[in-house]
């Protein structure tokens, strides 16, 4: 089975950035992994996050943990922050260009997370300076999905709505990185009758639209 290692940055008594209101960007992305955990239970992909409490792990062990697993792909989570408090903005960073799957899925990382803040894509970079992409044998990503220093980002990530949508975003394009077809379903619920020949009518009225597998509880 593939495997895949996220990577949950800071933890424990290192916060990483911290916003004005005192949002710890450790707590952040500690909530984005809790969303994707549950979203990719039933995906058939083996992932491993190298935290899922507040904890600290050390750069080193996060490599560790990642080498050890010898995953296909190793992701990892960050919150930005800069002295200009005005900037915004989601960017990815890779520690080399040359595989064209991990260049599309961060290009549409960017895009994706951008679209549920309606920010600036700030784009993919390279970098040959952060630790875990230096020193993890796999193809590797770090995505900073905002900055943490800006008011106006540090009350969007404070709603659970904006911390599912970007969980989605991540979870939608891993699974595209993959290949993985999502083949959850989705119920469509019309409504409730006390009358038995009212919900026949409105099943009638369904299967004459095209949807021929309608059926009444």
């Amino acid at each position: 089975m593939k495997k895949l290692v996220i990577d949950l940055g800071h933890g424990g008594y290192d916060p990483g950035a911290v916003g004005f209101g005192g949002t710890k960007e450790s707590d952040v992305v500690l909530s984005i992994g809790k969303y994707l955990e549950n979203m990719l239970k039933e995906v058939d992909l083996d992932v491993k996050f190298t935290r899922l409490s507040d904890k600290y792990v050390s750069l080193s062990d996060r490599v560790k943990i990642a080498n050890s697993y010898k995953a296909d792909y190793f992701l990892s989570i960050h919150i930005n922050s800069a002295s200009d408090k005005s900037v915004r903005g989601v960017e990815v960073w890779m520690y080399s260009d040359n595989d064209k799957k991990l260049n599309k899925f961060c290009s549409d990382l960017c895009e994706g997370i951008c679209g549920v803040f309606k920010i600036r894509n700030r784009g993919v970079k390279c970098s040959k300076d952060f630790y875990v992409l230096k020193n993890t044998s796999m193809k590797s990503a770090l995505l900073e999905v905002d900055f943490i220093s800006n008011e106006f980002c540090e009350n969007d990530l404070k709603s659970e709505d904006n911390i599912k949508a970007i969980s989605s975003v991540i979870k939608d394009n891993i699974l595209k990185l993959y290949d993985i077809e999502d083949d959850k379903l989705y119920k469509v619920c019309i409504g409730s009758y006390r009358d038995k020949s009212n919900a026949i009518n409105m099943l009638n009225i369904i299967k004459s639209k095209g949807f021929d597998d309608a059926y009444i509880l």
